[in-house]
């Protein structure tokens, strides 16, 4: 649960994230995001790295 505050309060700050969620359920943990604006996969993926928590797309 920490790990997901981190990505609340991060994520906060961001203005081209409209909404979020990250599915606790699936062994995954799948994150899943809807921006605005030109934010890119790689950009989230970079953003995330930045608070030690790593990302990548789910193929």
């Amino acid at each position: 649960m920490q790990k997901l505050a981190s990505v609340k309060n991060f994520f906060a700050n961001i203005t081209e994230i409209d909404r979020w969620s990250v599915d606790m359920e699936d062994i995954d943990n799948v994150l899943r995001i809807e921006t605005s604006g030109n934010m890119l996969e790689s950009n989230v993926i970079d953003l995330l790295g930045e608070i030690n928590l790593y990302c990548q797309d789910l193929t």
